[in-house]
C-alpha cells in the first residue's frame, strides 16, 4: 500500500515523496530504493555515492538501505555513471544521432520554434502540428521537417504519428512549452549508448512543472519521452509507451522544464477528463498547484 510519510524526505534517488510501506522501512514507489524507518535519506545518498565512487553498483553487509540490479542502474545514472559489466564508471559525453520530435498546437508555433532552433547536437527535427495543413507555418521552421495532422483528441496517436515521422533510432518528444534542461542535454548521448548495450527501448525522464514561476509539488513526474522510433504509446491521455517493463528504465540525469499556467492546469484537468474516464486526475492537478516542498506530501 502506497503512503506518504508525513516525516519522510523526498526518495534522494529519484526526488519521489511517495514511500511504500515494508517491514522495517519503506521503498520508494518509483525507483526501488529500499530503507530503513529511522534511517536519515542524506545518508543514503552519501553511501550510494561512496559506492560509485569506489565502482561498486552493489549494497554492502552494513547498510541498511538496498537496491535492485534496475535500481542500481537508477541510481548510477542519476549521478552520472554507467555500469559497465558490474562496474560504475563515471559518464562522459557522448555524440548522438538522436531525432528532436516536437507537438504543438498553431498558437504555440512562435514556441515551438524557438525551442526547435535553440537545441543544438539533434541529427534531426521533426514537427508535428495540431492542423490540417502545415503550409502557413513551414517557413517558421528552416531546422525541421513539419508536418500537420489534428490531435483528435488522441494523444497516444499524435505521439505515435511523431515516432513514424522519426523512422529509426532514438527519438526525443517534447511538447511546445518542454524544454531539456543543460544536463539532460548533456546526457542524452551516454544514456542512449547505455540503454542500447543493457537492451532498452523506453526511457522514464524527470519532469519539472513550473507553474506560473514556481516549481510545483508534482515532481519528478516521469515522462517517457526518449524512446526508439518503433515504440508506439497507448492512451488518449496521460499516453504512454507500450513496452514491456524490463526494456524500460528512469533516466534521471537531468529533466525537462515545463513551463504553464494556473489557469491552464485547471483547463486541463476538465479537458484530460472529458478526453477519458480517468483522464482528469485531480491529485495532479492539487500537487501543480502547490509549491514543491522537500519533505514528501502532508
Amino acid at each position: 500500500m502506497t503512503r506518504r510519510h508525513a516525516a519522510r524526505l523526498r526518495c534522494p534517488v529519484c526526488g519521489n515523496p511517495d514511500w511504500h510501506a515494508r517491514i522495517g522501512g519503506e521503498e520508494c514507489t518509483h525507483c526501488g530504493l529500499q530503507v530503513d524507518a529511522d534511517i536519515a535519506l542524506a545518508a543514503v545518498r552519501a553511501g550510494i555515492l561512496r559506492r560509485l565512487a569506489s565502482g561498486a553498483a552493489e549494497g554492502g553487509p552494513a547498510d541498511r538501505w538496498a537496491l535492485t540490479a534496475e535500481g542500481w542502474r537508477n541510481a548510477a545514472w542519476r549521478f552520472a555513471h554507467v555500469i559497465d559489466e558490474g562496474v560504475a564508471v563515471p559518464a562522459r559525453p557522448v555524440d548522438h544521432a538522436i531525432t528532436l520530435a516536437i507537438m504543438t498546437r498553431p498558437s504555440e508555433c512562435a514556441e515551438a520554434a524557438a525551442l526547435v532552433a535553440g537545441l543544438p547536437g539533434f541529427a534531426r527535427r521533426t514537427v508535428l502540428i495540431d492542423a490540417t495543413d502545415a503550409t502557413r507555418w513551414a517557413g517558421s521552421f528552416p531546422q525541421a521537417d513539419v508536418h500537420a495532422h489534428p490531435l483528435d483528441g488522441d494523444f497516444a496517436a499524435q505521439r505515435n504519428r511523431l515516432q513514424a515521422l522519426a523512422g529509426t533510432g532514438w527519438v526525443l518528444q517534447l511538447d511546445s512549452d518542454e524544454r531539456p534542461d543543460c544536463r539532460l542535454q548533456n546526457s542524452l548521448g551516454w544514456l542512449v549508448a547505455a540503454a542500447d548495450r543493457d537492451g532498452l527501448l523506453s526511457l522514464g525522464l524527470a519532469r519539472s512543472n513550473l507553474v506560473d514561476g514556481v516549481p510545483s509539488a508534482l515532481f519528478p513526474d516521469i515522462q517517457y519521452r526518449l524512446n526508439r522510433a518503433e515504440v508506439r504509446f497507448v492512451g488518449r491521455v496521460h499516453e504512454r509507451p507500450a513496452v514491456p517493463f524490463a526494456q524500460s528504465s528512469l533516466a534521471l540525469s537531468g529533466a525537462i522544464d515545463h513551463r504553464l499556467h494556473a489557469a491552464r492546469v485547471r483547463e486541463r484537468t476538465l479537458r484530460y477528463g472529458a478526453m477519458a474516464a480517468d483522464g482528469a486526475r485531480p491529485e495532479d492537478e492539487a500537487r501543480l498547484l502547490r509549491p514543491f516542498d522537500a519533505i514528501a506530501d502532508r
